[in-house]
């Protein structure tokens, strides 16, 4: 039986600044005494079946000042308005932003810039609580802008906290590509908790890539609390690279018709790393089409979840709703569980869901080497091509390129098209 947690949600807070975001009384509003009647949750909570926390409550973390490192060691792309956090500071902001694209950071940010969003779970109230530093991100009417947006925030230190907010405003007919990296230096127990409210006009495209890049030893917890208004196209693609512990919460409110939705998600872990992929859409209009494709590789004794949750509200006809989970496992110790799930109260509606977990294709190792190719580079090959149409996802082979070699260096894996 799991042990109890009772009360380590409070002796885990014990050492935690209070937020300094200029948070409105909305977002607030009852948020500490939701937070006095919860602790972590158990294996029997739904949603934290399989992702255990146990660890996570016993640690104590404190706030230390780092000394200002190299970012350009976690440079994803170069050409790109850049914004680097290392723990609770911005050390770097370009200086060179494009009319219509504006951003603010920290305390500049005003009471009434934020607009409201849900936080139901223990992690989002406990950003609400914590939230330490982040950015507001707008993008003006009409506006596309030229580069992308790369936003990189490094965990710096053993047991360190970082409570990261965001808010990214695309306004009508505005579109952008925004790239977000997570890393650590020396993270040992530390833990990073970082929110994104993401609101879409009429008519706007966003393209969101995260890549989690964290160290062996970091516990991160990202949410993506996502609205879109009619005619709308959102794209999020998730590659999970690195991190000891990783909790991806996604949520899609599609709150207009004619909206595009995609979700996509590229996980590769090893050793005793855990990944758990939870998204949600929820088609409240009708005329809409949402996909989502989600592929893991899982090496020794890994683990990783997927619980992927579409609705279809009773007034949301003619859907195209479809999601597809997909797994490999490299070793008999190595675990996933998938669970994705349709929830309809419509008639008019093409929905369809499916998950695959097996092993290696061994037919295809056995005609690689029988072609001349070592054991070891015809598995990774194998591999490379299982996890090719999810990373194929990512429009900016600038950013596609810096995932190959992170992949190259790490796994030994060369996919098609790497340079």
């Amino acid at each position: 039986m799991e042990q109890s947690t009772k009360a380590s949600l409070q002796s885990f807070r014990s050492n935690l600044s209070a937020a300094k975001l200029a948070l409105p009384s909305v977002l607030i509003a009852n948020n500490e005494g939701d937070l006095s009647l919860m602790d972590f949750p158990t294996s029997r909570h739904e949603a934290w079946k399989y992702t255990r926390l146990s660890r996570l409550a016993k640690i104590q973390l404190e706030s230390t000042i780092a000394a200002p490192i190299d970012w350009e060691d976690f440079n994803m792309v170069k050409d790109a308005y850049t914004f680097v956090f290392q723990n609770t500071t911005c050390i770097y902001i370009s200086n060179d932003l494009p009319d219509g694209l504006s951003i603010k950071i920290g305390d500049e940010i005003a009471t009434t810039d934020w607009l409201s969003s849900i936080n139901e779970s223990h992690v989002a109230k406990l950003n609400v609580a914590h939230a330490q530093n982040g950015c507001l991100i707008n993008i003006a009417k009409g506006i596309q802008v030229d580069k992308p947006i790369q936003i990189i925030y490094i965990t710096d230190g053993p047991k360190q906290p970082n409570f990261w907010r965001n808010q990214l405003n695309i306004e009508v007919g505005a579109k952008a590509n925004i790239h977000i990296g997570y890393f650590s230096k020396d993270a040992i127990d530390s833990y990073s908790n970082v929110h994104w409210s993401v609101f879409l006009k009429e008519n706007s495209h966003l393209i969101m890539t995260k890549i989690q890049n964290d160290g062996e030893a970091n516990f991160h917890f990202s949410t993506e609390n996502i609205s879109q208004l009619k005619d709308s196209n959102f794209t999020l693609n998730t590659v999970t690279l690195n991190g000891a512990f990783v909790r991806n919460d996604v949520l899609v409110h599609v709150e207009g018709e004619n909206c595009e939705t995609h979700l996509n998600g590229a996980y590769i872990m090893k050793e005793n790393q855990h990944v758990d992929n939870h998204t949600t859409v929820d088609h409240i209009f009708p005329n809409c089409n949402s996909y989502e494709l989600y592929k893991g590789v899982m090496d020794d004794k890994s683990t990783a979840v997927f619980n992927g949750k579409v609705f279809v509200r009773p007034n949301a006809q003619k859907i195209n709703a479809f999601q597809s989970n997909a797994n490999v496992l490299l070793s008999d110790d190595a675990t996933i569980n998938s669970k994705p799930e349709l929830e309809i109260y419509a008639d008019d509606v093409k929905c369809s869901h499916g998950s695959t977990t097996g092993q290696l294709d061994l037919e295809a190792v056995f005609y690689l080497r029988s072609r001349g190719i070592s054991e070891t580079e015809a598995r990774s090959m194998v591999v490379a091509a299982f996890m090719t149409d999810v990373l194929s996802k990512v429009a900016s082979n600038d950013l596609k390129s810096y995932i190959y070699q992170q992949l190259a260096a790490r796994f030994n894996l060369h996919l098609q098209g790497e340079d």
